[in-house]
């Protein structure tokens, strides 16, 4: 089903930012949309591919634990996964509510849109 794809590929994406940085960018590079937008709450909107990798990818994650994973579908090739994340940053508590809306694209689903709230 759908709705399991898009959350395993949300799931996947923070196993890859667990990994060495250059995983997590090849990970990314295949998931981007052409465009992509990420609204991060320590850093101002981003909308270059090439911005957004440098600052999904960047970051020094040790620990992460997903609460409440949700998928919720837009439309017949869209779809939104949001849920709230528990983790550890360059050895800093961080928490967050997060929300990734995927497109369907001829190769697969395509991440357009993420967003990350602290809390």
């Amino acid at each position: 089903m759908e709705h399991e794809d898009l959350i395993d590929l949300e799931q996947q994406g923070w196993q890859a930012l667990m990994a060495e940085p250059a995983a997590a960018r090849k990970f990314y590079d295949g998931v981007f949309d052409e465009r992509v937008v990420l609204l991060l709450s320590d850093l101002p909107p981003i909308r270059v591919r090439e911005a957004a990798l440098d600052a999904l990818c960047g970051a020094d994650w040790e620990e992460f634990r997903l609460h409440g994973l949700r998928c919720v579908r837009l439309g017949e090739s869209t779809g939104v996964v949001r849920y709230s994340i528990a983790a550890t940053r360059s050895a800093l508590p961080y928490s967050a509510q997060v929300s990734s809306v995927y497109a369907r694209r001829p190769g697969g689903w395509k991440l357009t849109f993420h967003q990350r709230t602290r809390r």
